[in-house]
């Protein structure tokens, strides 16, 4: 199988039209026209079909982008599989997480790799699209969705759900380390939409005490809110940690049960016969050891490290 021309093809697919696909790749658009009517020939399958001027897969298009796809990522693995067996080592990996987890610890731990250790690249992504992002080539993903099968797992621990409130509020000037769910709910709020996996945490808890929301405003965007809370307009509950002085406060099921605190549960996942896999988990570790010691929120006794959970 040519890789140019799959290249070529996926191009097509993910720009619509030859004409975009050329500037893209930087070839002439007849040389991409031929690249794609010799892929074709050689499967021996209709992949598109025209639609006024752009073009649309065909069904057997659509099951040949997706293999392609598969088929390109292994090739840029061999590659990168290669050159480290060359080389003795691993010398980079992808690692694909929401912006908020990137944010809040997969950089800070990225911070602490020494010279030996591989460069860690990230990628940001929505936690609907992590093994997606897993399956085109990323090498590992931090993720809060429920594991896959055929994929290897390292269970990261919970990181808990914290309301940020002003530094003028009776929480702060309390120094208050822990707030019931009820204590909470009355609270005018600022909430990530449902779309995001602490929403749906908080929502599940909510309806299993049954409790009822007061009024609540969405923000998907974490310093967003904490700036909300901070100005004193709102309580924002996030899984950042503290920014713009606001004062954090982890969010119990009951106020009166530390074991009840509410949390996101993290692992890293990556292919099992990965190249670098023994690298990966390694790693995976000592971002499970870095979360329990070093985050912000395991100085509140409410992070719950891998081991403990």
């Amino acid at each position: 199988m040519n890789l140019h021309r799959l290249r070529c093809f996926l191009a097509v697919v993910d720009t619509g039209t030859v004409t975009a696909a050329a500037r893209r790749l930087l070839i002439a658009q007849p040389a991409l026209s031929r690249q794609v009517h010799a892929l074709e020939k050689e499967v021996g399958l209709q992949l598109f079909s025209r639609h006024h001027n752009t073009l649309r897969l065909t069904p057997a298009g659509v099951e040949f982008a997706r293999m392609a796809r598969r088929l390109l990522v292994q090739s840029e693995d061999l590659a990168s599989a290669a050159d480290a067996l060359a080389a003795g080592t691993v010398r980079r990996l992808t690692i694909a997480a929401t912006p908020a987890s990137l944010s809040a610890f997969v950089a800070p731990f990225v911070a602490t790799l020494g010279p030996t250790d591989p460069l860690l690249l990230t990628r940001p992504e929505s936690h609907f699209a992590l093994y997606d992002a897993l399956r085109a080539g990323a090498d590992a993903i931090v993720s809060p969705a429920p594991g896959e099968a055929g994929f290897a797992r390292q269970p990261l621990g919970a990181v808990p759900l914290q309301a940020h409130v002003a530094a003028r509020h009776p929480w702060a000037e309390a120094g208050r380390t822990r707030v019931g769910l009820a204590e909470l709910l009355a609270e005018p709020l600022v909430l990530p939409s449902s779309s995001a996996v602490s929403r749906r945490v908080l929502d599940e808890a909510v309806a299993r005490c049954g409790l009822a929301y007061g009024p609540v405003e969405e923000c998907d965007d974490g310093r967003t809110a904490q700036a909300i809370a901070a100005s004193g307009k709102g309580v924002a509950v996030v899984t950042d940690g503290p920014r713009y002085g606001a004062h954090p406060v982890p969010v119990l099921a009951e106020v009166d049960d530390p074991a009840s605190v509410l949390g996101v549960p993290l692992h890293v996942a990556w292919e099992q016969h990965h190249y670098a896999a023994e690298v990966i988990a390694t790693l995976a570790g000592r971002l499970a050891t870095f979360l329990h010691r070093s985050a912000p929120w395991s100085r509140t006794a409410a992070f719950r490290h891998a081991g403990q959970q």
